[in-house]
């Protein structure tokens, strides 16, 4: 091979990188050290020299010859050779190795020139495939770290958590993944942007927050904010698939993949320290009142074939969404009631909502869809304590016992033209039914802690266990008629009819 044809095919090459767009190469390039770049130039003009060695040798530099030997490989061969390592090394290295180390600082400038273009799905991409794995090894190491003193932190003391952290980023995958974590997964523009095309990219680097440690309050938040704001299809086809579904995220995840719930809400002490109740109930609040599409959904008759629409709305998508973040507090106690009042804040607002001119068909048992949400919103609180029982502990018992005081109190007190005489007395029953049931399981903690705070809702509903006492006649002639009303017989034909008179006794009488 003469020296033009080496250049020829050198042109070619280079041609081709030219046309590899600028990003990509700038990618590429991390991958190579300055050491490693300078070789590969160096290496370059070698080649040329050897594939014109036979001609210096002969025209220029015929003391180049004390280098050849009889019957040794050609110049051109080992130019050959040494060309196609040169081709073949930054292939395999590129396809199989990891990052220099030295380019760490590149590589963030990349990634974060990429966030302000907006190429997230290329960066996605990148994250996907070379860091996100590690990010959530990072997260778990994070977890376990030994936790500073406040005197530590104020003296700004080297302790036994900075040398655990120091061995934790010691691997290189580890050091990028710290970094990637702390400017672009955790950088609100890029959280913006993907989280709702690519929410299971962020639930996948949550799943290893196992500790409140690793917990990231801000950038949770912002999380769902997005994806529930979108009404993020990902985010809700999961809902769907645990909703009416009667075992632990933890468990259903074991049969249908459940990336963001799972990321979201298993670690109840991390979703805690997360706030992960926060956006969904502010943004249902909001949607409530100023979301006109929904309120008009929300005022239209029950139609059972129209329920699927209900998805559409963020009403029902906070409703589902808060129904299996409680379970999972319940199943792993938490010790925080992650805010399930918001359930009184949407009761109140879907009884304004209610136009009180309507003619729906009052026979029903949710006339409206406002209704039915309201319904849902007690039979799903009710479920949890049922929960409760079966789970033999008293972990959120009170806090929704408190709640549901709060939204039967509203209930009782809406406007008849708005919900129903016998609207407000089937939720009573119901609530009714579960005080009276308990007493038949006194060595379950549920049950003694539901009936002790159950008592005290019928006593006040409005403040249940706490302050004065508001009984308002609404309430008080709703009591009346549901007791009088009630099916007895389950109780006296097998010998329990005390349990109707303490009920008489303790409560009735006292509020009369």
């Amino acid at each position: 091979m003469q020296p033009s044809d080496f250049l020829t095919i050198l042109g070619l090459g280079l041609a081709i990188w030219s046309f590899i767009p600028k990003k990509e190469r700038n990618f590429i390039l991390l991958f190579f050290s300055k050491a490693e770049l300078i070789i590969f130039t160096v290496t370059l003009l070698f080649i040329l020299f050897l594939m014109s060695f036979d001609w210096l040798n002969e025209n220029w530099f015929s003391g180049l010859s004390i280098f050849t030997v009889n019957k040794g490989i050609p110049a051109s061969i080992w130019a050959y050779i040494i060309s196609l390592v040169l081709i073949v090394f930054p292939i395999l290295k590129v396809s199989f190795s990891y990052f220099s180390a030295s380019r760490l600082q590149n590589l963030i400038s990349l990634y974060k020139s990429l966030v302000k273009e907006n190429e997230i799905d290329l960066l996605v991409g990148y994250i996907n495939k070379y860091h996100i794995t590690d990010i959530q090894n990072y997260l778990i190491g994070l977890s376990h770290l030994p936790e500073k003193e406040n005197m530590d932190l104020i003296l700004r003391r080297r302790t036994e958590s900075d040398e655990a952290y120091e061995k934790l980023v010691k691997p290189k995958r580890i050091k990028f993944a710290s970094w990637v974590y702390g400017q672009i997964i955790q950088n609100e523009l890029f959280i913006k942007y993907a989280s709702p095309k690519y929410p299971e990219l962020f639930a996948t680097a949550f799943k290893g927050m196992v500790t409140k440690s690793a917990a990231k309050q801000d950038l949770v938040k912002l999380y769902i904010e997005s994806i529930f704001e979108a009404k993020n299809q990902s985010f809700v086809q999961e809902l769907k698939d645990v909703n009416d579904c009667n075992i632990s995220i933890k468990e259903r995840d074991e049969y249908v993949d459940l990336p963001i719930l799972t990321g979201l809400l298993v670690n109840t002490e991390v979703a805690a320290e997360n706030y992960v109740w926060y956006p969904v109930g502010e943004g249902a609040v909001k949607s409530l009142k100023y979301d006109e599409q929904q309120k008009e959904f929300l005022m239209k008759e029950y139609d059972s074939q129209l329920k699927p629409e209900l998805w559409n709305h963020k009403i029902w998508i906070a409703t589902v969404y808060f129904n299996y973040m409680i379970r999972e507090t319940i199943y792993r106690d938490s010790g925080w009631h992650m805010w399930l009042y918001y359930f009184k804040n949407s009761t109140d607002l879907l009884i304004e909502i209610i136009p009180l001119g309507h003619n729906y068909v009052k026979t029903t048992a949710h006339p409206s869809f406002a209704h039915y949400i309201i319904y849902q919103q007690f039979d799903i609180m009710l479920e949890w304590i049922e929960l409760a029982k079966e789970q033999d502990t008293d972990n959120r018992v009170i806090d929704t016992i408190r709640c549901l005081g709060s939204c039967l109190h509203s209930v009782c007190q809406a406007d008849e033209l708005k919900l129903s005489k016998d609207f407000k007395k089937q939720l009573l029953n119901r609530i009714l039914d579960l005080y009276l049931e308990y007493d038949y399981f006194p060595d379950n903690i549920a049950c003694n802690t539901a009936k002790d705070f159950l008592k005290d809702l019928f006593l006040n509903p409005k403040g249940v266990d706490c302050g004065l006492p508001e009984i308002t006649p609404e309430y008080l002639s709703l009591l009346e008629e549901v007791w009088d009303e009630y099916d007895r017989i389950p109780f006296t034909a097998h010998g329990n009819g005390y349990i109707l008179d303490d009920f008489e006794n303790d409560i009735l009488q006292s509020l009369r």
